[in-house]
């Protein structure tokens, strides 16, 4: 994903590229509300969908936004996130657990030397902005792949 393009564009491009996981499961209003948020957050620190980049997320998610630990936990429980691992084979989750592993304290590094925690429901106000400035507003300095 290019790093000029605004948020917006980089959800549709997240959205266009991940269709598959996007099934037609029936969720509460709150649900829906935390999945945005959650593919807002895959766009904005940069993680992909294999095992590794959910991992990911919900790290950058709990370090270095303004939902907090356990509004992520409660969060990820309504949505019933922990569901799609199972989609993953025994080689994916083998060779991406141990990258996982390897990068969590970088992450949550890299989350606490942000200038300011990525507003996790209030992120509107962003779309339209290129998503290269909002890294550099928030100090956000993502993993490579």
């Amino acid at each position: 994903m290019e790093d000029n393009i605004t948020l917006q564009q980089g959800l549709d491009q997240f959205y266009k590229k991940n269709r598959k996981f996007f099934s037609k499961r029936t969720l509460s209003k709150e649900g829906e509300e935390f999945l945005t948020c959650h593919d807002i957050a895959h766009v904005v620190f940069g993680c992909d969908t294999t095992l590794y980049g959910e991992g990911v997320v919900k790290i950058w998610t709990t370090f270095g936004t303004t939902l907090g630990f356990w509004k992520v936990i409660t969060g990820y429980n309504e949505v019933a996130a922990f569901e799609l691992f199972k989609m993953y084979s025994f080689r994916h989750v083998m060779k991406n657990i141990l990258r996982l592993l390897w990068v969590i304290p970088k992450t949550i590094f890299r989350a606490k030397r942000m200038s300011k925690p990525w507003p996790f429901s209030d992120y509107k106000a962003y779309l339209n902005s290129p998503i290269v400035n909002i890294r550099k507003e928030f100090n956000i300095k993502v993993l490579s792949a």
